[in-house]
């Protein structure tokens, strides 16, 4: 059976991009992505990840994977280096496959037992614009890896793949921990990197601050705050959220992607 089919479908591709909405990049990427495989559907996780936050795709990559299906491929391209000497990659476990640049993008399924990830030979796409891998070579790949060509036959195996250091928070002290904004949904939430197990021994008696402003306790839902308070709730991406119900946290706190967020557990004085 061709690697990339199940039961004679093709596996959906899975987009995750920070190429934003209002420009025509992703859908050429998309119009490649047809035009090699007319069946194959596409799942767009995000284009909207602040341009260039690598550490930010990387930890979508790993909090979403667990809600898209295994038989599929992975196309990611968060790609500050483009066109220059670092690698494409692409990567195999199980029955999902993963195709982007070696930057530190894939760190967590590059880490997944018996991952088999290879440097993608960039010969047969003599002639791609230095700006556009993700549409000229790497949406090829993924094509290629749809009409059931081994991982082994893109490239030679790489065993030293660039690997994020850290998860996205650090533990500062007993019942105190520092992340940072990940994203900002649409409603103005400012999702960390913290996750709940992290802070499972604090229970809610927490406090926060975005950028040393104080940010208000954890509760339990939005509902549960006033409208219009700021406070903290535990997302849908298993992580800290700093919230305003019924408004804006990025507005309130003036930040975005990138912000620093203290945690620690009450009674709190801040230094």
């Amino acid at each position: 059976m061709p690697t990339g089919c199940a039961d004679g479908q093709l596996f959906p591709v899975i987009l995750l991009t920070d190429f934003g909405q209002s420009d025509p990049y992703v859908g050429q990427v998309k119009g490649v992505l047809h035009r090699l495989c007319p069946g194959a559907a596409c799942i767009d996780l995000s284009h909207d990840l602040a341009p260039f936050d690598v550490v930010a795709g990387a930890w979508l990559i790993d909090r979403c994977r667990p809600h898209m299906p295994e038989s599929a491929v992975w196309l990611c391209v968060v790609d500050p280096g483009v066109g220059s000497a670092r690698r494409i990659l692409a990567a195999a476990r199980g029955r999902t496959r993963m195709v982007g640049p070696d930057n530190g993008l894939l760190s967590a399924f590059l880490r997944e037992p018996d991952c088999r990830v290879v440097a993608v030979d960039c010969a047969p796409y003599a002639g791609a614009a230095a700006t556009f891998h993700g549409r000229d070579i790497m949406a090829p790949v993924v094509g290629r890896l749809l009409r059931g060509a081994a991982l082994e036959s893109l490239g030679a195996p790489v065993g030293d793949p660039v690997l994020l250091d850290g998860p996205g928070w650090e533990q500062t002290g007993s019942g105190a921990w520092r992340t940072r904004v990940m994203l900002v949904d649409r409603y103005g939430n400012l999702v960390t990197g913290l996750p709940a197990a992290a802070m499972s021994a604090a229970g809610a008696a927490v406090q926060g601050w975005v950028e040393q402003q104080p940010c208000g306790a954890l509760a339990i839902t939005f509902a549960a705050l006033p409208e219009g308070a700021a406070g903290m709730v535990l997302g849908g991406f298993g992580t800290l959220e700093v919230v305003v119900n019924r408004g804006s946290a990025a507005r309130r706190f003036g930040v975005g992607a990138g912000a620093e967020v203290t945690v620690r557990a009450a009674p709190v004085v801040f230094p």
